[in-house]
């Protein structure tokens, strides 16, 4: 069955109270599942432990990422077989509580800032 005729599952909502500096990380199956020549995959132990240590070693989330995508790689001999996607991204509440943030406020994007 194609993915568009399969049945419709329910969502799934969590929440999560984030301190400052809390990172979140999405990823889709194609990181976990990327497997060796040996067929072994790279496995969501692998990736929680790649992440924690990158933490642990107070790498920037910029950083941690990079690590990230170059064990998965490694593991992959450079050539990921199905497509993989990760979204690492750290909260940093704004300094004044009560004040926006100006990189959170609404601005206008015109066609020309579109591809800037």
């Amino acid at each position: 069955m194609s993915p568009h005729h399969a049945p419709r599952t329910p969502s799934i909502i969590h929440h999560a109270q984030l301190e400052p500096a809390d990172r979140i990380l999405i990823h889709t199956d194609g990181v976990t599942e990327a497997r060796s020549a040996t067929g072994e995959q790279f496995g969501e132990a692998c990736l929680v432990d790649t992440v924690v240590r990158s933490t642990a070693a107070g790498e920037a989330a910029p950083e941690a990422l990079r690590r990230l995508v170059r064990a998965i790689l490694d593991h992959h001999h450079g050539r990921l077989r199905d497509d993989a996607t990760i979204l690492l991204a750290e909260w940093h509440p704004p300094s004044h509580p009560g004040r926006v943030d100006p990189y959170l406020e609404a601005r206008e994007v015109t066609p020309e800032a579109k591809f800037m």
